[in-house]
């Protein structure tokens, strides 16, 4: 989808990461799942719990709170899993990202949205691409595409690549 055609879109899904909300352009959400067993993967970021089956491709999933800096957590009924479409470059990565709950889907007008502070919050600035207040109090937007380097973004892909090729010729043995 072109950049312009994002911004056309003002759905966003608010979610929470810790006491903090968070909203990601609808476009950038494939689906939301239920929290479910992840197979654990060695050798990987500490933020990188695993992966799942999704409709037969292999989905690397992340913890989110630990992506931001924040506490571990133990998953409850809330936790669930987003599934992102991640753009960087040439490379579109499906990734889903653990988050304690989803709340809503809102509508937000740009001129709503107001810049991100540069100082004075926990989560890196850089993942924000700006803040709308509702009901007096602040949900950071997401900016999907720079949560991870490009470098993160590749090692995605090759786990996933990775792993199906594993999958396969387990099935095929």
């Amino acid at each position: 989808m072109e950049k312009k055609k994002l911004h056309d879109i003002n759905s966003f899904l608010v979610f929470k990461i810790g006491n903090e909300e968070f909203a990601a352009n609808a476009s950038k959400v494939q689906r939301i799942l239920e929290m479910q067993i992840l197979t654990s993967l060695p050798k990987v970021y500490k933020y990188m719990k695993g992966v799942i089956n999704l409709m037969g491709k292999v989905l690397p999933v992340i913890d989110a709170r630990l992506k931001m800096g924040m506490e571990e957590k133990e998953p409850d009924a809330q936790t669930c899993i987003i599934v992102l479409e991640i753009v960087k470059g040439t490379k579109v990565v499906e990734t889903g990202i653990i988050v304690d709950s989803v709340q809503s889907v809102i509508e937000i007008d740009e001129h709503e949205i107001k810049d991100p502070p540069t100082l004075g919050f926990e989560v890196n600035s850089d993942f924000i691409s700006g803040m709308v207040e509702q009901e007096s109090k602040f949900i950071m937007l997401l900016d999907v595409d720079n949560v991870f380097s490009v470098d993160e973004v590749v090692s995605l892909q090759e786990i996933s690549e990775t792993e199906l090729t594993e999958e396969i010729e387990e099935e095929e043995k």
